[in-house]
């Protein structure tokens, strides 16, 4: 699952021009269509999409468990000129096919800059708390570590996963609170490679990082690099091994690939291993959770920020 846009990664698309006229896309929906706007644009193959969910004008005197969220979001990508116009029928139609309701596409266009450098003004210190705080760093900023932080170097580029999304957030936490040192670790669907470079940080002794998509698995290779763990962390184009098992597997997907996957999450398990899994909205944990429960995996805690959750289950010893 892709979820994070970066203005850098857009730019760096286009050898045309260093300062590329770029649009800015959205497609709204109901917020219980979110996954489906992300996998249109992933048809057209976008797979840095942001989702950003809409607010009500704040009330002075809100009521108790008034929410200013409203139940709308928007799931935006950002493109130079040439991309829109070679993908804007495949995306009215991909959207066309897998929403339900009438979506609204709607495009703006963003002044001209440098947008290859822009992603600084955005991109800043994450801190996700746990028995050892993991912090990621941009390498632009300045940061000195205490001896109970692990950090992470990471420039934002054309894969998923800055720890600026709650999913990705959500794992990292989880991932604090279950190693505790020579655990073999499988990242399914890597992305930038965050969180097996986090897994290794806090003391896996090895770690197998998987994504179909090749951009992903170039950019978590670079990650791997700029963290200094190639020796740890082994990178490669495909899904889930079938002939290794894992104490700690962590799938940072969304609910369908999560439920289509669950037999094979399963089986990459030892006897007691745990697994993570995220990428969802409220609204699918149910279904999620019983998909991965019907493959003998029993849930054991639910992580919850705004309207994502992680799940953590067990394989039976």
């Amino acid at each position: 699952m892709r979820k994070t846009a970066s203005f850098r990664a857009s730019a760096e698309r286009s050898p045309i021009s260093r300062t590329p006229t770029l649009l800015r896309v959205s497609i709204a929906v109901d917020a219980s269509q979110v996954e489906f706007a992300v996998a249109a644009w992933e048809l057209v193959g976008v797979y840095n999409s942001s989702v950003e969910y809409l607010l009500d004008e704040p009330t002075e005197e809100p009521w108790p468990g008034h929410d200013d969220r409203t139940e709308r979001a928007e799931v935006v990508g950002y493109l130079t000129v040439d991309q829109w116009s070679e993908i804007e029928p495949a995306l009215r139609a991909s959207a066309a096919q897998l929403l339900s309701e009438q979506q609204v596409l709607a495009v703006k266009r963003l002044p001209d800059r440098d947008w290859r450098t822009a992603w600084h003004e955005h991109f800043e210190i994450v801190r996700v708390p746990g028995p050892r705080t993991i912090v990621v760093r941009p390498p632009h900023i300045p940061y000195e570590a205490s001896a109970d932080e692990a950090v992470i170097d990471l420039v934002p580029g054309l894969a998923f996963g800055t720890g600026q999304h709650q999913s990705t957030r959500l794992c990292l936490g989880l991932l604090a609170e279950l190693i505790e040192g020579g655990e073999r670790v499988l990242d399914v669907g890597t992305g930038s490679g965050i969180l097996a470079v986090a897994a290794a940080k806090l003391g896996a002794a090895l770690v197998v990082a998987t994504d179909i998509d090749p951009v992903a698995v170039d950019a978590a290779r670079q990650t791997i690099r700029q963290n200094r763990l190639a020796d740890r962390v082994q990178v490669s184009e495909g899904s889930i091994p079938t002939a290794e098992r894992f104490d700690l597997v962590v799938a940072n997907l969304t609910a369908d690939l999560l439920q289509f996957l669950a037999e094979d999450l399963a089986s990459a398990l030892i006897p007691g291993g745990r697994l993570i899994v995220s990428g969802l909205i409220a609204s699918r944990q149910d279904e999620v959770a019983a998909a991965l429960s019907n493959r003998c995996l029993q849930l054991q805690t639910v992580r919850t920020e705004d309207e994502w959750r992680a799940l953590l289950l067990g394989a039976a010893s």
